[in-house]
């Protein structure tokens, strides 16, 4: 850090690596020349005038757009100085390719202009120069504004985001020139276990892309995928600061990281926990596309709010113990993704857990969250406590102790069963609405569509299979047990 008054007193710039000029006037460089072996190796400036003077300093320049504020620039160097800490303190070698390196190779051998985008393809991770041959498309997309919307719906149509998501296929995308797109190769990014990390997009330039371009991307796909994983796997400093708060890896000085995140360590707080139901197996994914605009959302409603996103589940913790605002907000905020294409299809639910005493309280206080939102899944309503759940809480928890015990499994309900499948009958199935109907056979014929009089023929039968006596109280809750544990 340099303060110009400094500078202008002939005392100079500081001898690093790369300088951030905050608040430094067009003239620096004009007055105060660099001597060739003093000084920064590079800067990043909001002014275009101050990267030229650089430039002629013989200074590599960083533009920032005027529109960006310093402490996410400051943000974004610090963590990439974390991770590359990290990574020379693992021992990594320094031909390990990151993203950056990644879409150069990629550019070379397809010879084309490489980006590689989130899962989402609303964020650009990574692109290769361009040399003014990005069509406007490309240029968009890496400004973040989005493609347009007719573009969009003829990817839709053409299946390409489909294909995107099941990975392993290269779609070659056709030219346009009435909208001036270019020819485009596009392959899914895909981890272990099939999770959807992202796509690298190659845009023909001047040239035609060279004849193995396609078995260059899947190869491409390969690498990407272990280094979307080995970033996922590795968060930075302030993440994991932010995961041991939340319990994760150990405990932590709880005064340090208060003081660190800029709240009291005793203060009195509130714990959202959030999860996805509904989207179809990419639960985690979808929780981790909207990572960022949780973040978002919740510190517009407290500004010194912390999120974090553990595996499938976010966590915030929030000053506010107004049990009837907090709810209210929470609410919207699950309300507020269910159109959004990252969800993925599902919907945001949460459990709160208010008070939390303190940061000591807060791993604690994120085991009840986890509690509830285990015993809830796809159950009304979407936002609970668990005073409000402890039935299902409770229940969830009895089941799961019983669940996988050999010695609790009731041959009766075993005998019943083969005889479901030996006879394409669904006896269980009736004696569960019966069950779920507290035995009221009109009620339960109605759920299941059929007679009053056929309701009763199958209890009768199912009793006389499996040998069960329903009007045996215990025999009807150890069947209600049983039940529930299939289902």
């Amino acid at each position: 850090m340099a303060d110009c008054d400094d500078v202008a007193a002939g005392v100079g710039l500081p001898d690093v690596d790369l300088l951030l000029l905050v608040g430094v006037d067009d003239g620096v460089f004009a007055r105060r020349p660099l001597p060739d072996d003093h000084g920064p190796r590079a800067v990043v400036t909001r002014s275009a005038a101050l990267a030229r003077a650089a430039a002629d300093a013989r200074l590599g320049a960083i533009s920032i757009a005027s529109g960006i504020r310093w402490d996410r620039v400051l943000a974004v160097v610090q963590d990439r100085l974390d991770r590359a800490r990290e990574k020379w303190a693992a021992g990594a070698s320094s031909a390990d390719l990151d993203l950056t390196g990644l879409v150069s190779v990629i550019a070379e051998g397809t010879g084309g202009l490489v980006s590689i985008e989130d899962p989402t393809s609303a964020r650009v991770l990574a692109y290769s120069p361009s040399r003014g041959e990005a069509d406007p498309l490309r240029v968009q997309t890496i400004l973040g504004r989005g493609g347009p919307p007719e573009y969009l719906d003829r990817l839709r149509r053409w299946g390409v985001f489909e294909a995107i998501a099941r990975g392993g296929e290269v779609v070659d995308v056709p030219d346009h020139p009435e909208h001036a797109w270019r020819r485009r190769l596009v392959i899914g990014v895909h981890g272990p276990g099939g999770r959807h990390l992202g796509s690298i997009w190659v845009q023909e330039g001047d040239g035609p892309l060279r004849p193995d371009a396609a078995d260059t991307l899947r190869g491409a796909a390969v690498v990407a995928a272990r280094i979307l994983t080995r970033t996922l796997e590795a968060p930075s400093t302030e993440a994991q600061l932010l995961q041991r708060v939340f319990g994760e890896h150990g405990g932590i000085d709880q005064a340090s990281a208060g003081a660190y995140l800029g709240i009291s360590p005793v203060a009195e707080t509130a714990l959202v926990g959030l999860a996805v139901d509904g989207a179809a197996g990419r639960e985690r994914d979808a929780l981790a596309a909207l990572g960022g605009a949780i973040r978002l959302q919740a510190s517009a409603f407290a500004a010194s709010a912390v999120t974090a996103v553990i595996g499938a589940r976010a966590y915030l913790l929030i000053p506010e113990t107004d049990s009837g605002r907090l709810a209210a907000w929470v609410h919207s905020l699950v309300g507020r993704f269910d159109e959004s294409p990252a969800a993925l299809a599902g919907r945001l639910r949460a459990a709160i857990v208010s008070p939390v005493d303190g940061l000591e309280a807060v791993p604690a206080a994120r085991a009840e969250c986890d509690r509830v939102l285990a015993a809830t899944s796809g159950a009304a309503p979407r936002v609970t406590t668990l005073a409000q759940s402890r039935t299902a809480v409770l229940l969830r928890e009895m089941l799961d102790r019983l669940s996988g015990v050999p010695e609790l499994v009731d041959p009766r309900l075993t005998r019943l069963r083969a005889y479901d499948e030996q006879h394409r009958s669904d006896l269980a199935g009736s004696l569960r609405a019966w069950i779920d109907a507290h035995g009221n056979v009109r009620d339960a014929a109605g759920a299941l569509g059929v007679h009053t009089n056929t309701l009763r023929y199958r209890i009768e039968r199912a009793q006389a299979v499996s040998g069960l006596q329903l009007d045996d109280p215990d025999d009807r809750l150890l069947l209600a047990l049983t039940l529930r544990l299939d289902r």
